[in-house]
């Protein structure tokens, strides 16, 4: 049975001196932004807040004087709290394993807060082993998605007694929509004001996963020139933070050419907030091949843009699923919701 998860661990916290320990945008993706959102509720409930970036290039090699910078940083910070967010990062559970040393002598508590349900698959057992030790130094534990809880269960990971599993999710800061909207292109404003209905797909970046497209955007490719004999103005937007994979792109370029459907895609690249976007369009897309509590799906929800995605993991009951291992599900998917609000759709988005 689907639970909708609600997002409590930074609720009512307050006079506190707190470090956050993770990526804040750039680049903007769901751990960041989620960063950013937290970290913005913190100070409004009158605490002092602190980040010490951890996507750090040379961590895998050069550990120690990254690590002797995190010591300085919390001598000189004297912090009550430490939330940390890059469990899925090179040496992360020797980094986990130093903070929960050091909060003997400094006298803070140890949060982490794991977003990935991913990387516990692929790590080694000897890895694994190592944050089993680090996990049972630390204060408490927020799992991020139930499919993130789960991965722990399967890997056999530790879970402390005290954790709890909620969402990412806070509303976006809606004072801030027309600041993100002046920085969006101007091709972008026209494409979006020309092309109903409007699909936005996103990713953080490319990944292949299991050799298939990680986020899906080669499915949202796949049927657009079958909308396009529906719809002949149908737009598809694809939001991405940074590109990663760099050849996957040029392929899904190449597909764009190939279905003769580029005056019907826009690849919005670089760091921009999605969400008054995702506010204008008819349908937000989430073909994912795994998936935790995405929070692009929450904000479109909140928004009340209509969601289709994957089932491959537990969703909010308002999204319409479909089946990732049925080609034409997602199309008649699409398809089903379309007709259902073709009437609406021109009404009532005004564009930007």
């Amino acid at each position: 049975m689907m639970v909708d998860l609600k997002h409590t661990y930074s609720d009512n916290i307050t006079g506190k001196r707190i470090a956050i320990f993770g990526i804040t945008p750039p680049p903007l993706g769901g751990v960041s932004v989620h960063i950013q959102r937290v970290a913005a509720k913190f100070k409004k409930q009158n605490n002092t807040v602190f980040h010490f970036k951890t996507e750090f290039r040379g961590r895998r090699f050069l550990l120690l004087p990254y690590l002797v910078k995190a010591a300085i940083f919390l001598l000189i910070k004297k912090v009550d709290t430490i939330y940390y967010h890059s469990m899925s990062m090179p040496n992360s559970a020797t980094e986990i394993c130093f903070l929960a040393w050091a909060k003997k002598w400094l006298g803070y508590k140890l949060i982490l807060i794991e977003h990935n349900c991913r990387h516990m698959y692929k790590r080694k057992k000897n890895c694994i082993e190592k944050f089993n030790i680090a996990i049972k130094k630390i204060d408490k534990m927020i799992f991020i998605g139930e499919s993130t809880y789960k991965s722990y269960k399967e890997k056999n990971v530790y879970i402390p007694k005290n954790y709890i599993v909620e969402s990412a999710y806070l509303h976006p800061i809606l004072s801030r929509e027309k600041e993100i909207v002046k920085n969006y292109p101007k091709t972008l404003k026209k494409f979006i004001n020309d092309q109903r209905p409007l699909l936005i797909a996103n990713a953080s970046q490319l990944v292949m996963y299991n050799n298939q497209d990680l986020y899906g955007l080669d499915k949202c490719i796949t049927i657009l020139p079958k909308l396009k004999k529906l719809y002949p103005n149908v737009g598809l937007l694809f939001g991405l933070s940074t590109i990663g994979n760099y050849d996957h792109l040029k392929k899904l370029q190449q597909m764009i050419l190939n279905f003769g459907i580029q005056q019907n895609s826009y690849f919005l690249l670089d760091n921009h907030e999605l969400w008054p976007l995702i506010k204008n369009a008819d349908l937000f897309l989430r073909p994912t091949q795994v998936d935790g509590k995405s929070v692009s799906i929450s904000e479109a929800l909140w928004l009340e843009t209509p969601v289709i995605a994957s089932n491959v993991c537990s969703r909010n009951s308002r999204v319409t699923l479909f089946d990732i291992n049925k080609n034409d599900d997602f199309l008649s998917k699409i398809k089903n919701e379309l007709k259902k609000n073709e009437n609406l759709y021109q009404k009532n988005k005004k564009g930007l």
